[in-house]
């Protein structure tokens, strides 16, 4: 195998291909024909545990982790101010970027109305990516060995862990990071879709301060990962080795840890991490050999050259169709275009397998969107 950062390409295949299939994944779970007719695989657990979903945001974590690794290949990996002010800025830019697709389109042509930014969720997906890479990049740039780096991520798992049931408990109610979110941002600028034991709505944000501790690991990992891809084929065999402990450990730790995304427990941040470094190892050995991705990989690579960009795409036609109106006769109301293509697409076969499917014409358009721009190889950076 090439050394796993001396493609002639300059990208590393199996990366592409394991970041392209977690990005297509993340558009598919995140816009469903209809969130009431959702496969079980397809939603996230309700609090403890670990669906496919919920493989998706720690392995996008990881493959982050993986990338700053080759990506400051050309600086030495060391921490320098020229270093530091690129995470930096590239940090800012993914946050704003997600603050400012959060509000998109600013005015709801429904409502009749522009969008408040009193109540504009400071957290979230990208701004969680932006934490994670700014704070992981230096760590492990700073850090630079594989061991330091490695006792690091595990310290802070710990630290993290420690701090859960020192200042409360691993529960909706009882979990810490909910009164700092509060204290720090606010509770109108928090996530409101979970539910207490009354059925109540409450502030509580599954992408929160506390819990980008531990998911911060994932990225460190990562960085550990495409460390270990560099040694060839030993390297992979290691990665896979450390990858199938991480496995165990997390599910051997599961009774008093228990596996929960939400909080983001140190059990789920080893778990996932696990999961994905043996994945990228059975995916390596498949294409990274004369970079040899087949037809399937190549489809992935499309959306894993412009991974951001597609996420963001996807997550700004929905919401630009969501202002959108059509007659739907069959109820004699307007609807979005989207939920009448799920209508029509349910009719046509059952309401959850029509869910999927309106969910996979819009993997399939914003792949049709990004495949240009990796044929003419721009790829665009925030």
């Amino acid at each position: 195998m090439p050394d796993a950062t001396t493609t002639h390409s300059g990208r590393l295949p199996s990366l592409d291909i394991l970041r392209g299939a977690t990005v297509a994944m993340m558009i598919l779970v995140n816009n469903p024909g209809s969130w009431s007719n959702v496969f079980g695989c397809l939603s996230h657990s309700a609090w403890n545990g670990c669906t496919p979903t919920d493989l998706v945001f720690p392995f996008f974590l990881f493959i982050v982790g993986a990338s700053i690794r080759f990506a400051f290949r050309r600086y030495d990996w060391r921490l320098t101010r020229r270093t530091a002010a690129r995470i930096l800025r590239r940090g800012a830019a993914i946050w704003i970027v997600g603050i400012a697709i959060s509000k998109f389109p600013y005015y709801d042509f429904i409502a009749g109305e522009w969008s408040s930014w009193h109540d504009v969720r400071i957290m979230g997906v990208l701004p969680r990516i932006a934490l994670c890479y700014s704070i992981g990049a230096l760590l492990c740039l700073g850090l630079r060995s594989g061991r330091r780096i490695a006792l690091a991520a595990l310290l802070l798992a710990a630290a993290y862990q420690t701090l859960v049931y020192a200042l409360g408990d691993a529960t909706l109610e009882g979990y810490f990071g909910s009164a700092l979110d509060n204290a720090i941002l606010g509770e109108s600028h928090l996530y409101h879709g979970y539910r207490d034991a009354a059925g109540a709505r409450v502030a509580f944000d599954p992408e929160g301060l506390a819990g980008t501790m531990t998911a911060t690991v994932n990225v460190m990992l990562g960085y550990l990962a495409a460390m270990c891809m560099a040694g060839g084929s030993d390297g992979r065999l290691r990665m896979a080795a450390w990858g199938g402990t991480a496995i165990v450990a997390a599910l051997a730790l599961n009774g008093a840890i228990p596996i929960n995304k939400p909080i983001w427990s140190a059990s789920y941040a080893l778990y996932t991490c696990g999961i994905a470094a043996v994945l990228w190892y059975w995916v390596s050995r498949l294409t990274d050999r004369d970079e040899g991705a087949g037809r399937v990989g190549n489809i992935f690579r499309v959306f894993g050259s412009n991974a951001l960009f597609a996420y963001v795409l996807s997550t700004l036609i929905v919401k630009i169709v969501a202002q959108m109106r059509v007659w739907n006769g069959a109820h004699d109301a307007l609807v979005s275009p989207y939920a009448r293509w799920w209508e029509m697409l349910a009719a046509a076969t059952t309401p959850r397998i029509g869910s999927l499917l309106a969910a996979l014409s819009l993997v399939a358009l914003c792949w049709a969107v990004t495949w240009p721009l990796y044929k003419k190889r721009i790829f665009i950076k925030l």
